[in-house]
């Protein structure tokens, strides 16, 4: 944990974004329609109603109606539907 906090440290003396220096999710919500997630793990669960996505940060559930794939990259996802919820489970 003192490595992320020295990164953390690091990240905030000198502006850079946390998302790249931690690789932390960075997550991008296009109204209720469109969610992009970068720095993803894999995709855990799928279905139409709930989607779970790996993090650094834990476990990324979205639940909604007609949830599905628009992209999948070795750094992005873009999943497109009706979005209900975000959360991260512990």
């Amino acid at each position: 944990m003192k490595n992320m906090d020295i990164r953390r440290d690091v990240s905030e003396a000198l502006d850079l974004p946390k998302e790249i220096i931690l690789d932390l999710p960075l997550i991008s919500l296009t109204g209720r329609e469109e969610i992009t997630v970068e720095n993803h793990k894999g995709i855990l669960t799928y279905g139409e109603e709930s989607i779970r996505i790996g993090t650094k940060a834990g476990t990324l559930c979205i639940r909604g109606q007609g949830l599905g794939l628009k992209q999948l990259t070795g750094d992005v996802l873009v999943i497109r539907g009706k979005v209900a919820t975000l959360e991260f489970l512990t």
